[in-house]
């Protein structure tokens, strides 16, 4: 009986001791999903986690069931938030033996702000960085100046810092009073250890809708077109954008025209955005730090366009060590360096870029002029360059100041010259020149004041000039050696600019956690000197000469002042909206315009990973650009609103909704309707140069109406990114005065897929791909070829002409439009310490000839046909950068 009992103990705990050996703890199953399902979790080290787990496989379950299942009947919460899984202890609620009435004084906490900003290592601000209490959840993220405050209750609590590619870091604060605090991290963070911080600035969590960030390392993806970095390609590969023209850099944000996008550098407007025709946009992406792109709901801080807000800052310059960059690409370069001047307090920060189009062009022609037999003799050069210098100055820990210049230059000269001579005695001579030059400068004086730990203000000056400048001259001379028998001289010059003095104020108030109030102020007089021209032609023979000028200018100033403000309200776990008020103010020549524009956004979070938002926007517009073509030419120019016409404006409704299934997928279904007043077109062409006299007297007013849905999805695992997004969209514009009914846009694409992929193939080497389709641009093409009336007569006859008729603007549809563009990332580290990248990319990878336009033309038997034109084929590029 004894040996029976104790065979049966032994048994008992032999199985004991095997369940035990087999049962893992909490701790061990969280390892395996981070392992294996490749989950984050954020938890103290001081929890509970090495209980036994005794629960089902986690095997097969979805990330919800496995985090239910693995933490039922434990004391451990948890919340999904973002890309994390947040852990505490659960907290129980003990009943009070106190009533309200008679709550003791001790029991009473006060609240207190913590304050500061969030940094990298070398002193540069993070913009859209998230800042969170790990005790109660409590969150916020810094503004464009890397600032942030967030009121917390009286006591102990550990504070998060987190932003996209560093490492987060945590501080322990005891508030008994507002604090200071600033964060200072690390870039490139490889560890796979358990973060807190979820990104406040993702479109689950943002109440605005239609809004997207970009840092430098979306910008630098590892394929450039003609190895030049391009911020305006990178805009163009988002939902709801058409890009115009091939190689063009043209942004049509739902359906508006490329002179609706507010673009602004350091907070001063800048009117001239690309280069070489559109071939380049005039954004240095080694200065660039960020750039908040809205296409939707606009805050109510940004006015003044219809369409689209890019709002783009740069680089502070290091404050502690000296460093930089230098780029050869195919067709330009570039020059990057920044450091203290002095350290911890001042720094500069200066970048370069410059095409050498011209380097290689003068002596190509130079070659061919002296190896050609012809008397003809042709020179052209053409050059680009962009300029940015900021300095930077930290007075304290509440007071800063910036000075950044920008300088953006296109010049482009063509010279014909040609000698003939008919014998010994006779000599013909022509000579034609022509010289184009357009560009910005911009400089702004920005300082940061925080006046408490809840209201920070940015006062900024800025002065913008943007000129066009066209002079063309022809000279003929017929002599016979020793007397000139016919001269002739022709000169024409063309300008148009703009110069912009203006300030703003704006300011940031964080009352609390739940508000943060925004309001400002801004004002700009404007000058704009739309076509100043002069003429001279002069004429000399033997029998006498004559010499005719004539010039002519045209100048508008105006005044526009606007006056904003807007509350984010947190109302509870899952409600928030923003709401608030643009006031407009455009003053010319006697005439006063003024316009109130609300905005509203609002946002249901049923769950961690789960959003809902709409939106409401009210958009005027006061300057409009006249161009007689889609390039950007330096023929094109802008004009206010003047006495006799009505501003344009627009309204747009949003709605979306943003999915996170999973750590790694991000999707979005966002669906707008868009209705503009008053678009201007002009109705009077005259060769390149439309006419700038009385030229509101020569437009045309109409409307417009564009909607369409945008689905968007991203997933990240490990070295893989993957982005795709496709768009359905209509864009009709009507002018009664040129076509009574609706009609579609030239760029009404209605179907747009971009799918981008870059892949971390080893430590040294990546990859980046972009296939990009849309429906086909529309022209429009005669429909008919008919005999047309004699008059007075009034009808055909034997002696009459024939021309074609156009039924409806735009009413043929290109082929489709798709591309794959492909590039690839060499890093090599030399033992020096110096990063050398070799890109090498490839537009149009598979050489897919695109049509470019199409025209109707007569075969010799007399039908007609339709010839399509397309030319760009596949543009490898390569570029080699060392950064010291």
């Amino acid at each position: 009986m004894k040996l029976r009992k104790c065979v049966l103990l032994f048994f008992l705990l032999f199985v004991s001791l095997v369940t035990t050996a087999k049962t893992k703890t909490m701790r061990q199953q969280i390892e395996w999903l981070r392992n294996e399902r490749k989950i984050n979790f954020v938890y103290d080290s001081s929890l509970p986690l090495d209980k036994p787990y005794k629960g089902k496989s986690l095997q097969n379950m979805t990330i919800q069931q496995t985090l239910q299942s693995l933490f039922a009947n434990s004391e451990i919460d948890f919340s999904i938030i973002g890309d994390y899984i947040m852990l505490k202890q659960k907290t129980e609620v003990k009943p009070s033996i106190h009533t309200p009435h008679r709550k003791e004084q001790n029991d009473i906490k006060h609240n207190y702000t913590l304050s500061g900003f969030a940094e990298d290592v070398n002193g540069e601000r993070l913009i859209n960085a998230t800042i969170q209490d790990m005790n109660t959840g409590l969150a916020t993220m810094t503004n464009s100046s890397g600032f942030f405050s967030i009121t917390l209750p009286e006591g102990t609590h550990n504070i998060r810092c987190g932003y996209i590619g560093f490492d987060d870091k945590q501080e322990k604060v005891i508030l008994k009073s507002n604090v200071h605090l600033n964060f200072t991290l690390k870039e490139n963070a490889n560890i796979k250890e358990i973060v807190i911080t979820a990104d406040l600035n993702s479109p689950l969590m943002t109440t605005q809708t239609g809004k997207h960030s970009f840092g430098k390392q979306d910008i630098k993806t590892g394929y450039a077109l003609l190895s030049s970095p391009d911020i305006i390609k990178t805009l163009q590969r988002s939902s709801g954008v058409a890009s115009g023209v091939e190689l063009t850099s043209g942004l049509y944000v739902h359906g508006g025209n490329n002179d609706e996008n507010l673009f602004l550098i350091d907070g001063s407007p800048l009117y001239q955005v690309n280069h070489a025709l559109g071939l380049f946009s005039a954004f240095n992406a080694d200065v660039v730090k960020n750039i908040d792109f809205y296409k939707g709901g606009f805050p109510a801080r940004y006015g003044g366009r219809l369409s689209s807000v890019v709002d783009v800052r740069t680089d502070d310059g290091d404050l502690n060590h000296y460093h930089g960059s230098y780029r050869l690409g195919l067709l330009d370069g570039s020059l990057q360096f920044e450091g203290p001047i002095r350290k911890g307090k001042t720094s500069f920060n200066f970048g370069l870029r410059r095409s050498w189009i011209d380097l290689l062009s003068r002596p190509a022609f130079a070659l061919y002029n002296k190896s050609s037999s012809s008397d003809d003799k042709l020179n052209l050069c053409y050059f680009f360059h962009d300029l940015n210098a900021k300095i930077t100055n930290i007075f304290d820990n509440r007071n800063r100041m910036s000075l950044s210049v920008y300088s953006g230059e296109d010049k482009m000269s063509t010279k014909d010259e040609y000698n003939d001579s008919y014998s010994t005695s006779y000599n013909d001579k022509d000579l034609t020149k022509n010289d184009f030059n357009w560009g910005n400068f911009n400089m702004a004086l920005l300082f940061e004041h925080q006046f408490s730990p809840k209201l920070f203000a940015n006062f900024n000056a800025v002065y913008t000039y943007n000129i066009s400048r066209y002079k063309s001259q022809e000279d003929n001379s017929y002599d016979n050696g020793s007397n000139v028998i016919n001269e002739n001289h022709y000169e024409h010059e063309y300008k148009s600019s703009i110069r912009d003095y203006g300030y703003r104020m704006s300011f940031d108030y964080r009352p609390s956690p739940h508000h943060h109030i925004r309001f400002g102020n801004d004002f700009t007089w404007h000058f704009f000197n739309p076509q100043t021209r002069n003429l001279i032609n002069s004429y000399n023979n033997s029998t006498g000469n004559d010499t005719t000028s004539m010039s002519s200018k045209n100048h508008y100033p105006a005044r526009e002042c606007s006056i904003y403000a807007e509350d984010e309200m947190i109302l509870n776990s899952h409600w928030s909206i923003n709401a608030g008020v643009n006031a407009s103010l455009f003053s010319i020549h006697g005439k006063t315009f003024t316009n109130l524009n609300p905005r509203f956004a609002m946002k249901y979070q049923p769950y961690d990973n789960l959003s809902f938002k709409a939106s409401y926007t009210s958009m005027t517009q006061y300057v409009h650009k006249i161009s007689n073509s889609f390039l950007e030419l330096p023929t094109d120019y802008w004009v206010p609103t003047t006495e006799i016409l009505h501003p344009m404006n627009s309204w747009q409704l949003t709605a979306g909704a943003y999915f996170q299934p999973d750590t790694r997928w991000l999707i979005s279904l966002e669906g707008y309707y868009k209705h503009s007043n008053h678009l201007l077109q002009y109705a009077s062409w005259s060769g390149i140069e439309p006419p700038a006299e009385k030229w509101d007297k020569m437009m045309m007013d109409g409307k417009g109406r564009f909607y369409g849905m945008e689905l968007d999805a991203s997933y990240k695992s490990g070295n893989l990114q993957l982005r795709g997004s496709y768009t359905l969209s209509w864009n009709q514009r009507k002018y009664a005065d040129f076509y009574p009914e609706w009609y579609f846009d030239k760029f009404d694409n209605r179907h747009k897929i971009d799918v981008s992929a870059h892949w971390q193939i080893t430590h040294s080497i990546s990859a980046f791909a972009d296939w990009t389709f849309h429906s086909g641009n529309h022209i429009t093409i005669p429909t008919q070829y008919v005999p047309m009336p004699n008059v007075p007569e009034g009808k055909p006859s034997e002696n009459s002409t024939s021309d074609f008729i156009y039924e409806k603007p735009n009413n043929f549809k290109l082929p489709n439009y798709h591309r794959l563009d492909i590039g690839f990332d060499f890093h090599h580290v030399t033992k020096h310490n110096h990063e050398r990248i070799f890109n090498i990319s490839f537009y149009n990878a598979y050489c897919h000839l695109n049509s470019m336009f199409a025209e109707v033309k007569q075969k010799q038997d007399g039908h007609f046909y339709i010839k399509n034109h397309a030319y760009v084929p596949v543009i490898p590029s390569f570029s080699y950068t060392i950064k010291f």
